[in-house]
C-alpha cells in the first residue's frame, strides 16, 4: 500500500550526515535547538485515465518535470490528485533526482472497487518510522453525479510519522494529508468527523501533529466567523481530534484577513482559500511546531500559465524539542 523504496532512492537507512545537509537546519548545532522545517501542500491535477483530458494545464510530462523541480526546494510535500500512475511515477523520479537518494514516501493505497487511489502523495527527506492511511466511507457516488463523482477515487486520508533522525526515531511528529469530498457539499463534514477520527487514533497526543491538503472548504474571514459554515465546523471536527491540543490554521495566524486564494492563477488575493496547513501542537511541555512565515506560491509558468489548476501553500515550521528532552541531555 505505501512506496518507501523506489529504485535508487531507499528509506529504510539514513545517516546523521545526510540529513544536515538536507534538512533546512542545522540539527547538528545543540540539540536543544530547534530544527526549521519548508513545507508545502499543492493539488497538482493528475487527472486518471481518459480523464486527463479535462486537465486544466496541458504538457503532462513537462509538468512533472517542472513541479518536481519547484517542490524539491522543500524538507516535506503533500501532494493531492496525483492520480494518473504514470504521471505519480514520474513526479517521483525527478523528485528523487533532486534529491539525491534522500526520498521517503507514502501513497494513497487502491482498494478494491474503487477505478483509482485517493491520489495522495507524502514525499520528505526526513525519516518515516511509520505509516498507515484510511478510505472515507462517506462520498458522492457515480450513480448520483456521473462521471464527476469522488466515488470513483479512493479518496481519504494519509499518514507518516516522520522522525528528526535515523538514530531518533522516537523524537517524530505525526503527519496527515488528505483530499475533501468535491461534489457533494453535505457529505463533507461527515468526512471531517472521519478525519478527525483517524488522526486521533493515529497520531501521538504527546507530539506535534500536521494535517495538509485540499479540504475544499472555504476559509476566508466571513467563513471563519460564521459559526454555522462547514469552515467552522471543520475546526470543531479537528478540535475533536485531539481535544488537549493547540490547534492553528497557519495562514491566518500569520497573515490575519488576507484572503490567501488557492484555486485562481492569477493572485492570491482572487478566488478561494481551500487548500490548508494546519499545526495540532501539544501541550507546551513537550515538542511544538511553531509556525515562522507563510505564504501561497502561484507557480506561473510560461509554457502552461501555471503547473496547476491550484496554487500551492508553503510554511516555514521549527520544529523544537520537548522541555523534558532538553532537560535530560
Amino acid at each position: 500500500m505505501y512506496r518507501t523504496c523506489r529504485k535508487y532512492f531507499c528509506s529504510s537507512v539514513f545517516t546523521l550526515a545526510a540529513l544536515l545537509t538536507t534538512v533546512s537546519s542545522s540539527v547538528g548545532a545543540a540539540d536543544s535547538e530547534p530544527t526549521t522545517l519548508r513545507i508545502l501542500t499543492y493539488n497538482v491535477q493528475f487527472l486518471p485515465g481518459l480523464a486527463s483530458a479535462k486537465n486544466e494545464r496541458p504538457k503532462p510530462e513537462y509538468r512533472t518535470a517542472r513541479i518536481a523541480e519547484e517542490i524539491s526546494q522543500y524538507d516535506i510535500v503533500g501532494l493531492q490528485e496525483t492520480f494518473h500512475k504514470t504521471h505519480r511515477s514520474q513526479i517521483i523520479d525527478h523528485l528523487g533526482g533532486h534529491w539525491k537518494g534522500g526520498l521517503h514516501l507514502v501513497t494513497s493505497p487502491t482498494p478494491e472497487g474503487f477505478f483509482t487511489s485517493g491520489g495522495c502523495l507524502i514525499a520528505t527527506r526526513l525519516p518515516i518510522v511509520n505509516s498507515s492511511s484510511t478510505v472515507y466511507k462517506n462520498f458522492s457516488k457515480p450513480a448520483d453525479y456521473g462521471f464527476r463523482a469522488d466515488g470513483f477515487a479512493a479518496k481519504g486520508v494519509i499518514h507518516a510519522r516522520i522522525a528528526r533522525t535515523a538514530e531518533s526515531p522516537e523524537d517524530f511528529f505525526d503527519l496527515f494529508v488528505t483530499h475533501l469530498e468535491a461534489r457533494d457539499d453535505d457529505l463533507r463534514p461527515l468526512q471531517y468527523a472521519e478525519m478527525a477520527d483517524f488522526i486521533k487514533t493515529s497520531s501521538d497526543p504527546d507530539r506535534p501533529a500536521l494535517l495538509l491538503g485540499d479540504m475544499n472548504t472555504q476559509g476566508a474571514k466571513r467563513f471563519r466567523s460564521d459559526k454555522n459554515s462547514q469552515y467552522t465546523q471543520l475546526i470543531t471536527a479537528l478540535g475533536n481530534a485531539r481535544p488537549a491540543g493547540k490547534l492553528i490554521d497557519v495562514w491566518p495566524a500569520l497573515k490575519g484577513d488576507a484572503l490567501g486564494g488557492t484555486n485562481e492563477q492569477e493572485s492570491p488575493d482572487v478566488g478561494k482559500r481551500i487548500d490548508y496547513i494546519f499545526v495540532i501542537n501539544p501541550a507546551e511541555s513537550h515538542a511544538q511546531l511553531k509556525p515562522v512565515s507563510v505564504a501561497v506560491r502561484l507557480f506561473r509558468d510560461p509554457k502552461v500559465f501555471a503547473l496547476s489548476d491550484h496554487n500551492a501553500v508553503e510554511a516555514e515550521l521549527e520544529w523544537t524539542h520537548s522541555l523534558k528532552d532538553i532537560q535530560t541531555r
